[in-house]
């Protein structure tokens, strides 16, 4: 793929983050006969924060073991391992 394709998906994504950003903000602001506390909302953003870091730290470890061959030590012959597990 060429820099500009490359490019042009960058954009296209982050336009497209903000715009879902701009309509999640718009339909919470909407909701005006539900109130979520001053906790509620700390709640949320820990939750939500937690989240995505919890999903990112799980994406770079499963990069670097790509990245690093440590996929390619898996032993994926089942049946030595039904028989090793046979044997206890």
């Amino acid at each position: 793929m060429c820099m500009k394709n490359t490019l042009f998906l960058i954009i296209l994504a982050i336009f497209t983050v903000i715009l879902i950003t701009i309509f999640a903000i718009n339909l919470w602001l909407q909701m005006s006969d539900v109130s979520i506390s001053h906790n509620g909302k700390i709640a949320i953003f820990f939750g939500a924060f937690f989240t995505i870091l919890l999903g990112s730290g799980l994406m770079s470890l499963a990069y670097f073991s790509s990245k690093n061959g440590f996929d390619d030590q898996v032993d994926h012959d089942l049946d030595s391992l039904i028989e090793k597990l046979k044997d206890r």
